[in-house]
């Protein structure tokens, strides 16, 4: 009874410890926790009657051996069965401690873990921040500074875009401008070769005026010179 108490607790104490195991560290394997409560098992099945195969396979419960002798009845049967289950409890408790060593084992290396964790985290967010922090907070202050610089850029393109709009439009109005002086500079040209074309109408007739007028003046001449003849021709 004492050392199914004692087992008891020890399985009380095996279920209460996979909750304190990290999440690194393996637990001990099911299997021996299985062949433990099979163990179990068979031992209160061996604390109270026997099975039926092992009264059959018994040679005093056969049918020759119906005459049960005198150490039979007095209960010899049952000092080789308190023999087994004493055997097979030192068999639990051989287990059991091989049990509490392996989880001693495992405590001592998940403590072992526990420090070296605890170690590897200080020292990263040491380094992280004595040596990452600032390295990350001067990136942080040069994208910034990109950052500033590229809207700068931008509302100087966007101020830029709109001069430009601005002599875009005044080009326009400039080009419509010389379109409309163009049409009137070609219209002038047409009225100025109309003109040239009358001029040289006149001078392909001035030829003939002129021998008239010619003419004329030399008669007038010499009418002047010798007015006697004029009053001759009156």
């Amino acid at each position: 009874m004492e050392a199914k108490s004692k087992a008891e607790t020890e399985g009380t104490a095996i279920q209460s410890l996979p909750h304190m195991w990290p999440i690194y560290i393996q637990p001990p394997k099911l299997g021996m926790f299985r062949q433990l409560l099979r163990l179990f098992r068979k031992e209160s099945v061996d604390q109270g009657e026997t099975a039926p195969g092992q009264r059959e396979a018994d040679p005093l419960s056969s049918e020759t051996g119906r005459r049960k002798s005198f150490w039979g009845r007095l209960g010899f049967g049952r000092k080789a069965s308190s023999q087994n289950v004493i055997s097979k409890q030192e068999e639990c408790l051989k287990e059991l401690e091989e049990l509490k060593f392996e989880i001693q084992k495992c405590q001592f290396e998940r403590d072992e873990l526990y420090q070296i964790l605890d170690l590897y985290i200080y020292d990263e967010w040491d380094h992280r921040l004595h040596v990452e922090l600032p390295v990350l907070q001067s990136e942080h202050e040069m994208r910034m500074m990109a950052m500033q610089m590229m809207t700068n850029s931008i509302s100087d393109a966007m101020e830029r875009y709109k001069e430009l709009i601005q002599v875009n439009s005044s080009y326009r109005i400039r080009h419509s401008q010389l379109l409309r002086e163009q049409a009137q500079l070609k219209n002038n040209i047409q009225i100025l070769l109309n003109e040239k074309r009358e001029l040289l109408v006149e001078q392909t007739e001035l030829p003939a005026s002129s021998v008239e007028t010619k003419r004329l003046c030399e008669e007038a001449g010499m009418n002047i010179c010798d007015p006697s003849a004029t009053q001759q021709q009156v």
